[in-house]
């Protein structure tokens, strides 16, 4: 996570600096994009002392810090020129600047609160492959998906492209469904899940290892980052092996019968 955004998770650093006024870059950051945020400020101030945060403003804060860490990401020598490079991709492509902003906000986002990694760590090398993938997918369209798809399930005989079509439909409608954007944890997930209604149970593990395989293949267009890449195999092979829901509540049950 970065600094800026570890440091004013805690409501009460906010408030400080809205209070004494900012003394660094990052409390400048975060108190000039609060401020464009009409009413966010007096809100926040407004908080204090109280027990029970309305996660709404809570929402807000965290989607204003991490705004303004991008800032910081912006003007940082070695990831600013690669968020420079991102939105100029996506501005390049047909889409507008504040459309390219928004992946950058995400990208950094997802770097902080996406993964099980100890978040008081900032991965800067993990948001500069993220950054460096928005360039491609920028680019990416219906055709060029349609394409790889179709080039990923006939890498294999017969029998097995079914399985490999089916996976590479669920995550893509888990991950791209509204645009390319760099595919996250949640989006495994929720592929997993969706094949785990439609996969018979003994095959499960199967279906996540293709999945492991499609986003290797992602990889190679340079979609999918090196370590994004190891994160998501390791979501994608503890999904293929949960136990089938109820299981646990099944032994629950039993545990208390006894």
């Amino acid at each position: 996570m970065h600094p800026l955004m570890r440091r004013f998770l805690d409501l009460s650093k906010v408030i400080e600096v809205l209070e004494q006024g900012p003394d660094d870059d990052d409390a400048r950051a975060l108190v000039a994009v609060i401020a464009a945020e009409g009413a966010l400020k007096q809100q926040a101030l407004a908080s204090k002392g109280k027990q029970n945060v309305p996660n709404d403003l809570q929402q807000r804060l965290i989607i204003a810090s991490t705004k303004a860490a991008a800032q910081r990401v912006t003007a940082d020598a070695t990831l600013g020129p690669k968020v420079r490079a991102a939105v100029a991709a996506v501005v390049a492509a047909g889409g507008s600047e504040d459309e390219g902003l928004s992946l950058v906000y995400q990208s950094v986002l997802d770097e902080g609160f996406g993964w099980l990694e100890d978040p008081e760590d900032f991965d800067a090398t993990f948001l500069g492959e993220t950054l460096d993938a928005l360039v491609p997918l920028a680019t990416v369209d219906t055709d060029a998906v349609e394409a790889w798809v179709d080039a990923f399930v006939k890498q294999v005989e017969g029998p097995l492209r079914p399985m490999r079509l089916a996976v590479a439909e669920s995550l893509l409608e888990a991950a791209w469904s509204e645009g390319p954007q760099p595919i996250a944890a949640e989006h495994v997930d929720d592929a997993m899940d969706s094949l785990s209604r439609s996969v018979a149970s003994n095959e499960l593990e199967k279906a996540g290892a293709a999945l492991v395989d499609f986003l290797g293949f992602l990889a190679e267009k340079k979609l999918v980052g090196a370590t994004r890449l190891a994160r998501l195999s390791e979501v994608a092979r503890a999904a293929a092996k949960a136990p089938e829901d109820g299981e646990g509540e099944e032994e629950d049950d039993d545990d208390e019968e006894e």
